[in-house]
């Protein structure tokens, strides 16, 4: 019954029925602990996935109990060197960063990265993310030159694992190119962005919101280099994208719009860049 109850409510978040998973994800929890024991893998697994679900709703305060918990169970039951420990450190780390708590973040990942390294080897797939994480702490602190190598290491990694042209070499190579575009190096960011918009159109089809996201990465960049007649139809088809997607009222098109009037007030469009904008507030006031 906890397995059905546990897939059930991950289906439920993945679909975007978010209060449904999160009572569906407390049950399976509570029938965990009934059937399996407080101790139990299980019951962290159930932990990690309630965790994620108030993760999604920025609800660190709830999230984060629950994967100490999580992770007070996998160091009991399997030891501290297992890769299910290195997940719940990258889970509590990842909320870290994400709130801008980069000295408390940078220990959970540098250990999450041992374990692995150490349980997998070093040319694991699986290391690939952790490489990644540990990068974009470095690239938030503005230690650029630490986190190149370990975008370097993790591209490798992928190419050997999945070939040049998945989406996880996609994802690595967009994040490369945002370190590289952080320091105002957009001719180096250019070709990482155009490649990595080729492979999101080929994995996820030209109107999936994976490609807007990268057309508007590559406009930015072009922006950058001062090609802005390149850079307008790539925005304004991203914009396509996300209303065709979420619809004229969501706020991921709020977004786009923000960023399309950023980039009219840049190139000296002031009245288009305002009309944008007061669409984009309308959009946020509903």
């Amino acid at each position: 019954m906890w397995e059905q109850m546990n897939r059930t409510a991950v289906d439920l978040f993945q679909n975007g029925k978010y209060d449904e998973a999160l009572a569906m994800g407390e049950k399976a929890l509570a029938e965990a602990e009934k059937t399996f024991g407080p101790d139990d893998p299980r019951v962290a697994r159930s932990l990690n996935n309630l965790a994620e679900m108030h993760r999604s709703g920025v609800r660190y305060s709830e999230a984060e109990p629950l994967w100490r918990r999580a992770l007070e169970i996998r160091e009991k039951t399997l030891g501290k060197d297992h890769p299910d420990v290195a997940v719940s450190l990258n889970n509590i780390a990842g909320a870290y960063f994400e709130q801008g708590r980069f000295d408390e973040a940078e220990p959970l990942f540098r250990r999450a990265l041992r374990i692995l390294e150490k349980a997998l080897g070093p040319d694991h797939p699986d290391l690939a993310a952790s490489l990644c994480n540990m990068a974009a702490l470095n690239r938030a602190v503005g230690k650029y030159p630490a986190a190149k190598p370990l975008y370097d290491r993790a591209l490798t990694i992928l190419e050997k694992a999945s070939g040049p042209d998945s989406p996880q070499v996609g994802g690595v190579l967009n994040d490369l190119a945002g370190l590289y575009e952080s320091q105002q190096r957009y001719a180096d960011a250019e070709p990482l962005y155009r490649r990595s918009l080729v492979i999101a159109e080929k994995t996820f089809g030209p109107y999936h919101p994976h490609v807007a996201a990268s057309l508007g990465n590559l406009a930015l960049t072009l922006s950058g280099l001062k090609k802005y007649e390149e850079a307008e139809p790539l925005m304004l088809r991203a914009q396509k994208i996300l209303e065709t997607n979420f619809g004229e009222n969501h706020r991921l098109t709020a977004t786009g719009l923000e960023n399309l009037a950023e980039f009219y007030e840049g190139t000296g469009r002031i009245e288009e860049a305002r009309a944008i904008k007061n669409r984009a507030a309308e959009i946020r006031g509903r």
